[in-house]
């Protein structure tokens, strides 16, 4: 069974019960947030301008908003896991609990943006429940939105089709840790309208950024972004300008294998580490 929320999407309407139940709560205020930087994409650098003192409490009404729609959520999860007790299959069900990824209230000036290729973003939960999974257990495996197919194609018994490019995760649910936890992976934004933008940007932790929804020549299109996370977590600033020309092309090339890539030749690729990553 698959149940999608639209909450805490846009509008975020809480329900009338939960409705003023976090007045008071503000987003978090991270290094980022309303951060002006100079160096990133010009979605980011130009198009954005920051935030005034009435647009930062609009985004923290929408915050607040977004926590309370999530009160409603619970009550649905609540619900299901009752049902399935109720109907005495819990123990014999896996639970995977999810979203379609991260969200900016306020970083780099984003207000409410979703699109971007910031760890705000591209970080989602996955927490699972089920047979064999230890209780209150975490793991530092990597788990992406193209790992879920297979994982319940696997967990059910069926084979998995070579040309799937995600990898089950049944192993490290059952308790397997992998023997690297050191990965690179590709993610991919093709915009929306009728002239879609493109980005393509892989955790190595290279970003290169491509935008080409309007008429534009290819100098002013494409951007380059490079963060050490280890250094600069919150990527505040861009050190594109540290890489080697040689380092550059070897990037390029992680990307464009990725892109290119499909089913074990994908799998192969996770695994490796690039000599800046």
């Amino acid at each position: 069974m698959y149940i999608a929320t639209p909450a805490p999407h846009r509008p975020a309407t809480p329900a009338p019960q939960y409705e003023s139940r976090f007045v008071g709560q503000v987003a978090p205020r991270s290094p980022s947030y309303n951060f002006d930087s100079k160096d990133k994409h010009w979605i980011i650098s130009e198009g954005t301008p920051v935030m005034t003192k009435e647009v930062i409490g609009l985004v923290d009404e929408l915050y607040e908003m977004r926590l309370e729609t999530l009160l409603s959520v619970q009550d649905l999860l609540e619900a299901v896991v009752g049902a399935l007790e109720k109907q005495k299959v819990l123990n014999n069900t896996y639970i995977f609990f999810n979203s379609d990824h991260g969200y900016h209230l306020g970083q780099f000036k984003q207000q409410g943006e979703k699109r971007q290729p910031y760890e705000e973003d591209i970080r989602v939960p996955l927490i699972v429940r089920g047979p064999g999974i230890k209780p209150n257990t975490t793991t530092q495996a990597l788990a992406l939105s193209i790992d879920m197919a297979p994982t319940f194609l696997d967990l059910a018994g069926w084979p998995l089709p070579e040309d799937m490019d995600g990898q089950s995760l049944k192993p490290i649910l059952l308790g397997e840790e992998p023997a690297e936890t050191n990965y690179q992976f590709l993610v991919e934004y093709f915009g929306a309208g009728t002239s879609p933008g493109v980005g393509c940007f892989y955790y190595g932790p290279y970003v290169p950024f491509l935008h080409d929804a309007v008429p534009m020549s290819q100098s002013d299109i494409y951007f380059r972004e490079y963060y050490n996370i280890t250094e600069d977590y919150w990527e505040l600033h861009n050190a594109v300008a540290s890489l080697t020309d040689k380092e550059t092309e070897e990037f390029e090339n992680t990307i464009w294998n990725f892109h290119m890539c499909t089913g074990s030749s994908c799998h192969k690729m996770r695994g490796k580490k690039n000599s800046r990553a």
